[in-house]
């Protein structure tokens, strides 16, 4: 039985996109500073990039063992569109609706910690009032200009890791020659 692709690829999609946002609205339920940790922390924690490679698996396995480079691909970059999606819809509600001052606050966590990860390293005062002011500039709001925006340009990122996940997750069918 050939798997569908669309539904498979809706389905891991919205696995992750939830769990983006389960992540999202369960931090900042505890506090900003946690919130901001846990968004911080999601960015290189690839919790997305072992969900999909398991579904990636599933996938190939409903489909004889065999799983071609399109079809991995199809899969892959749609779960990541269903995710993006998700997450740009829950992040306007969150920034927007819910709490309409966290781009403010967690901006100035996020300027507390460049600092401090700044003077860490060793930088001079001035590079650091330099960064810190080109940083608060860019997080100003979270409107749907600024969410639209991340989302394309997460999308194209998101492109490139369904192109590595499908070079794992794929396995073609050998045919001898006669």
């Amino acid at each position: 039985m050939k798997a569908n692709l669309i539904n498979e690829g809706a389905k891991y999609g919205l696995i992750c996109g939830l769990s983006a946002v389960l992540l999202m609205y369960g931090s900042w339920a505890v506090n900003v500073t946690m919130f901001t940790n846990v968004m911080f922390t999601t960015t290189f924690i690839p919790y997305m990039i072992i969900i999909l490679l398991l579904g990636g698996f599933s996938v190939r396995k409903l489909n004889g063992g065999y799983l071609t480079f399109q079809e991995g691909l199809k899969f892959n970059f749609l779960a990541y569109a269903v995710a993006a999606l998700i997450i740009a819809v829950a992040t306007y509600i969150l920034y927007n609706v819910i709490d309409d001052t966290l781009t403010e606050k967690s901006a100035q966590i996020g300027l507390e910690k460049t600092r401090a990860m700044m003077e860490k390293f060793g930088a001079s005062e001035e590079d650091i009032e330099k960064q810190l002011a080109a940083s608060g500039e860019s997080m100003k709001k979270t409107g749907f200009k600024e969410i639209i925006m991340g989302t394309g340009l997460g999308l194209i990122w998101d492109f490139i890791k369904s192109l590595l996940l499908t070079l794992v997750i794929r396995k073609e069918e050998k045919f001898e020659d006669q």
